[in-house]
């Protein structure tokens, strides 16, 4: 009976052993996975899904917070209104290297002002330059954020 609970024991030791092990290849793996996500005006806010393996991310793989929103300014303010736009995006994402992207663009997709990429951790804010529509210029503010490149 002394034999069977050191046998016991011993293997429970050895899973053990072997479980801490992978715990840290798991979070690496999670960690190495691309997050992204942000806001549009006529698509509100998203997170795009991302697994790897089957395995979907964890919670903590998308910020604490996402503020996307259309900043508007009369460049005429003495006559007949003339307004320029552009688009703010504000991320809190505590402990991660992160960024945000702020753009403004037509609906199509075409970009016609962007912040560029703005990193940092746990916080970060885009301010896309400023754009004046054409008469024709089907305009929309955009924001992004994601983890990688």
């Amino acid at each position: 009976m002394k034999k069977s609970i050191k046998m016991i024991l011993g293997t429970s030791a050895l899973s053990l052993s072997l479980l801490i092990g992978a715990i840290p290849s798991f979070a690496s793996t999670v960690a190495q996975q691309k997050a992204s996500g942000g806001w549009s005006e006529s698509g509100g806010y998203y997170v795009n899904s991302q697994s790897k393996n089957g395995i979907s991310l964890f919670a903590s793989s998308k910020p604490d917070s996402h503020v996307g929103k259309r900043l508007k300014e009369n460049i005429n303010p003495g006559g007949e209104p003339v307004f320029r736009y552009a688009a703010k995006g504000d991320t809190v994402w505590s402990g991660v290297y992160h960024y945000t992207t702020a753009r403004m663009e037509l609906s199509n997709g075409t970009v016609k002002t962007t912040s560029g990429r703005q990193w940092d951790w746990n916080g970060t804010t885009a301010t896309s330059p400023w754009y004046t529509p054409g008469i024709f210029d089907n305009t929309e503010a955009r924001t992004y954020w994601g983890t990688e490149d």
